[in-house]
């Protein structure tokens, strides 16, 4: 296990980092790319280039260390890197089928905190981190539990462009009990 906290994403490349390679003060390479469904299914998450694995580590020294830091509490981040493979098993989509998703390029992580409400951590998120350019509190039903629920929250590499900084939500819409997306933080109100 080497200590690459400190070097500089140009400079990682996936022919010289091993998964137990520390690329943040608490964070792993391995941990980038953990996935249950991936693990139960038997599909490879792997990076498949150097411009994900650098994406990812960004997001994991600019999001996921500032919450740990910021929170003091240890968590494991989901879904941060997910392969074309992972995210056509997760959405149920044919063979062939590119999706767009932040998390196929390695600028997304969906973060829980166990015992922190997921509607509080979006917001601490939207207060307390820098920079990102999507915070989403996503499926999140306080009848369901504090923990329903988890925040999604991107940052764009960087030479991709400025951050669009977006608060959103991912709720029941209570006429049609479809899923939709909306502007700001808030509670399913179906």
């Amino acid at each position: 296990m080497a200590n690459r906290v400190r070097t500089r994403l140009e400079n990682l490349s996936l022919a010289s980092i091993e998964p137990g390679d520390l690329i943040a003060p608490n964070f792993k390479v391995y941990e980038l790319t953990v996935s249950e469904l991936a693990d139960r299914s038997g599909i490879p998450n792997d990076f498949p280039s150097d411009t994900e694995l650098r994406a990812a580590v960004h997001l994991a020294r600019n999001v996921l260390q500032r919450i740990r830091d910021g929170l003091g509490i240890g968590f494991t981040p989901n879904s941060v890197f997910r392969s074309q493979t992972l995210e056509r098993a997760l959405k149920n989509k044919p063979a062939g089928w590119i999706s767009t998703s932040q998390h196929t390029q390695g600028c997304a992580a969906d973060v829980e905190i166990p015992g922190m409400p997921t509607l509080e951590l979006a917001r601490w998120a939207a207060d307390n981190l820098p920079d990102y350019d999507q915070i989403i509190c996503e499926c999140y039903d306080p009848r369901k539990g504090p923990n329903s629920g988890w925040v999604h929250i991107s940052l764009r590499s960087p030479g991709q462009g400025a951050n669009r900084r977006r608060l959103l939500s991912y709720i029941r819409d209570p006429r049609s009990g479809q899923m939709v997306y909306v502007d700001g933080l808030r509670a399913s109100v179906a």
